[in-house]
């Protein structure tokens, strides 16, 4: 249908008509309800969100305009180009706010339109930057990090925008990346050692050589930055990389880093009892959860190497005692003494 040259017959019939008025009010009304311009402005009006001083007063100058157009239709044909003008108005901003919105970089500006379509799709996208940030800031700098941090899901766009803006991204950008990736070996004690056991030790070596040293392993991840050599592990290998990683050891993942803010997240785990040494020594990350009590925890390689010798040599002290052998040379002792008498014989 051709609007104008409906409009324009619809006065030419009105101004030579009586009575008819209830007709051609629903003629007028079906004819502006077919027009593309107008179905364009009710659909930008009706579909997108609308921010701040400039969104609100391109609401209300759309509202405004479609009213009058439907209470005075007989002058549709000179209000129509502003209807068209309105909803150019509208575009504009809704591609200044996508330009706002995808911008990689810090920003101060502020949003005016958004499709509701896609406020959702920018509400995660942001949410998963904030996820990155905190758990990128666990990773290498621990949690002093994110103390101070926080996060309202129930905040708007404008508002979710400027806590990005100026709390996340500049988190995110503060990280400083190590060059070194942290390796775990076992290694027997053995010679003159309180124990003859094994024990573990840690080392810092270059990451893209841990990368190609550790390329063929049967590896499984503890972690997005860390792996467990599964064979070391099912074998007792000594003196191959046991496991290794980047960073800290973080018992959550990207995508859920929000939730843990302002939450107890363990630096330390308690250690490990004689309830712990049943059977075979479980998976390093089995182990922090079973010593953290439930809590999340993020801990340092070091912190991490340090609970795992601490399981080792329990473990190994457990087993001397159930099985009567001395804790400095490993012989059988009758009784329930645990080192041999002669071990505190001074010899003159």
């Amino acid at each position: 249908m051709d609007t104008r040259k409906v409009i324009y017959f619809l006065n030419i019939l009105r101004s030579n008509t009586t009575g008819h008025s209830e007709e051609l009010a629903n003629i007028y009304k079906k004819a502006l309800d077919e027009n593309d311009a107008v179905a364009d402005l009710k659909k930008l009006l009706d579909g997108a969100n609308y921010y701040g001083i400039i969104g609100e007063n391109l609401y209300n100058e759309g509202k405004n305009k479609i009213k009058e157009l439907y209470d005075a239709p007989t002058h549709a044909l000179d209000l129509l180009p502003e209807i068209v003008q309105c909803a150019e108005s509208i575009n504009l901003q809704v591609k200044i706010s996508q330009n706002i919105l995808k911008n990689s970089h810090q920003t101060m500006e502020t949003v005016s339109v958004i499709k509701k379509k896609d406020v959702i799709a920018y509400f995660e996208a942001y949410k998963m930057i904030a996820n990155v940030s905190v758990y990128m800031s666990c990773l290498y700098g621990g949690i002093d990090s994110i103390k101070y941090m926080s996060w309202n899901d129930s905040v708007g766009i404008q508002e979710m925008i400027y806590l990005i803006n100026t709390k996340y991204l500049p988190l995110l950008c503060a990280i400083k990346r190590y060059n070194d990736s942290w390796v775990i070996r076992k290694r027997n004690l053995g010679g003159k050692a309180l124990f003859g056991g094994d024990a573990f030790y840690i080392t810092y070596e270059n990451t893209r050589k841990v990368d190609v040293l550790c390329s063929a392993l049967h590896k499984e991840p503890m972690g997005t930055h860390s792996f467990l050599n599964i064979d070391a592990y099912e074998t007792n290998e000594n003196d191959v990389p046991f496991c290794w990683g980047i960073g800290n050891i973080i018992s959550f993942s990207p995508n859920e880093a929000l939730s843990y803010l302002q939450k107890d997240i363990a630096t330390h785990v308690a250690t490990p009892t004689n309830i712990h040494f049943k059977g075979k020594m479980p998976t390093p990350i089995e182990c922090i959860k079973k010593l953290s009590g439930g809590r999340p925890f993020c801990l340092t390689p070091e912190e991490f190497t340090k609970v795992l010798n601490q399981w080792v040599i329990g473990k190994e002290i457990e087993d001397r005692k159930r099985t009567h052998n001395c804790l400095f040379c490993n012989r059988y002792i009758n009784g329930n003494k645990l080192v041999c008498d002669s071990h505190f014989i001074s010899e003159l």
